[in-house]
């Protein structure tokens, strides 16, 4: 997690488009896009790693973004001194909240005077 790129990509796995696909095969199949598009950057000109965060409407995440949340969560435990489950659950319920904070204010457009959002608390 050095210098670690991520590119968020939220797919509505119960659109018709995708309704007919494994949810499996969904992401791998935007994880895929992701890496063709942006890997080859972030490792030869950023010397970075890159991790293409694809997760559903539904609150359900790709393969490599939960081996991120899971990773993040490791090294957070570490850090605060916490249990991994505690602190693995906390990180699963905040990504949860912001991306369905994200959704509303983008219905509904945003409503409060500008603050800057902090991710942990």
């Amino acid at each position: 997690l050095d210098r670690t790129f991520l590119d968020v990509r939220v797919l509505h796995s119960n659109s018709p488009s995708n309704a007919k696909k494994p949810l499996a095969g969904m992401y791998k199949t935007h994880e895929n896009e992701k890496k063709s598009k942006y890997i080859h950057r972030v490792v030869q000109v950023e010397k970075g790693n890159f991790c293409p965060f694809v997760m559903s409407t539904t609150g359900g995440l790709a393969p490599e973004a939960a081996c991120f949340v899971k990773r993040l969560s490791s090294k957070f435990s570490q850090k605060l001194s916490q249990s991994y489950p505690n602190v693995l659950g906390f990180v699963r319920r905040k990504l949860r909240f912001e991306s369905l904070r994200t959704t509303l204010m983008g219905v509904r457009g945003y409503r409060k005077s500008k603050t800057i959002f902090q991710i942990l608390t």
